[in-house]
């Protein structure tokens, strides 16, 4: 299990890295947009993400391994998973299809949630993911998030050079302002 897990998650990053890294990076700088086959690519990498725990999930997809049997580490796991899917939700319905497709837009979106991460979306699947961690806590599903969090590196680093070209100064004020993950204070 173990080999099939290290090959899958290094194909998986390859994949990732690829797509960012160079189809997307190259689409932006081209296109100054993703296309739908850019786009369909990042869909197909978090779909892959996604699945990737029932390499190591003792169940077949789609389903879950029961619960844990302590009710508080249960609510507390919810609790995270609730609070990840609103800061995804509102975050992606927030930043509008036009810029959700990497278009290029008159200006940047800095109200919302965008006050207090420039990356809130990427904030709430990471959280989502902590919560299934902390359900079915092992050293798979750390490396799974992990995966997640080297996935989403190449997309960030995609994106910021792509919105310097585009917003130059002020999104380095932007930047300097807000930072990629979580404003605290």
């Amino acid at each position: 299990m173990l080999l099939r897990y290290l090959i899958s998650a290094f194909i998986l990053l390859l994949f990732s890295f690829i797509t960012f890294r160079v189809i997307v990076k190259n689409d932006y700088s081209k296109k100054g947009k993703l296309t739908f086959v850019s786009y369909s690519l990042e869909v197909l990498i978090f779909a892959l993400h996604a699945n990737f725990m029932y390499l190591f999930l003792p169940v077949k997809w789609p389903n879950f391994p029961p619960f844990p049997e302590n009710i508080v580490h249960i609510i507390i796991s919810i609790a995270f998973f609730i609070i990840g899917f609103l800061i995804v939700a509102i975050s992606m319905s927030g930043l509008g299809y036009g810029r959700t497709m990497g278009q290029n837009e008159k200006s940047l979106k800095t109200s919302g949630l965008y006050k207090y991460s420039r990356n809130p979306q990427l904030v709430g699947y990471g959280i989502i993911l902590i919560a299934l961690v902390s359900l079915y806590l092992s050293w798979f599903s750390i490396g799974w998030f992990i995966i997640y969090v080297v996935i989403a590196y190449f997309m960030v680093k995609t994106e910021e050079e792509f919105l310097t070209n585009n917003y130059g100064e002020e999104y380095q004020k932007y930047c300097d302002e807000v930072p990629r993950l979580i404003k605290l204070f």
